[in-house]
């Protein structure tokens, strides 16, 4: 009686992980689905970078990149470390983030935060990106 009460909890268990499984897959798919899709062709993006000094630089691009990542690396405007969820941005225009200071570059477009990684972040044409140096997590 014992061994069947554990067989039945066992199974439980089995039961509810794969459950959790089936669910984030679903999630990941939904994700994959709905997530915001680049433009494609030829388009030109203004990209303002706000140094910690508050100078500001535009820099405008022409591109066939569907993300923001893609032309910021390309043009060498921003050097970064990948991670789980894209680049994280290290350094732009030759500023570096400082760590100790609690220092990092904030993309924004338009002025509107984003919640996307830059190689996450579809652009369009016409497109204007802000990249501060921001201090304070």
């Amino acid at each position: 009686m014992e061994q069947k009460k554990q067989k039945q909890s066992t199974k439980k268990v089995i039961l509810l992980i794969a459950a959790l499984i089936i669910a984030a897959a679903a999630m990941f798919g939904i994700y994959k689905v709905f997530m915001p899709q680049g433009q494609a062709g030829e388009k030109e993006i203004t990209v303002t970078v706000v140094h910690a000094d508050e100078s500001s630089k535009d820099f405008t691009f022409q591109t066939e990149e569907a993300y923001l990542g893609a032309v910021l690396k390309a043009e060498k405007l921003v050097e970064g470390t990948d991670g789980e969820f894209g680049m994280f941005i290290t350094s732009v225009d030759g500023e570096k983030a400082d760590e100790t200071k609690e220092q990092w570059w904030c993309i924004t477009k338009g002025g509107e935060s984003l919640n996307t990684s830059a190689d996450q972040t579809p652009i369009e044409d016409g497109d204007q990106f802000e990249l501060t140096l921001t201090e304070g997590y």
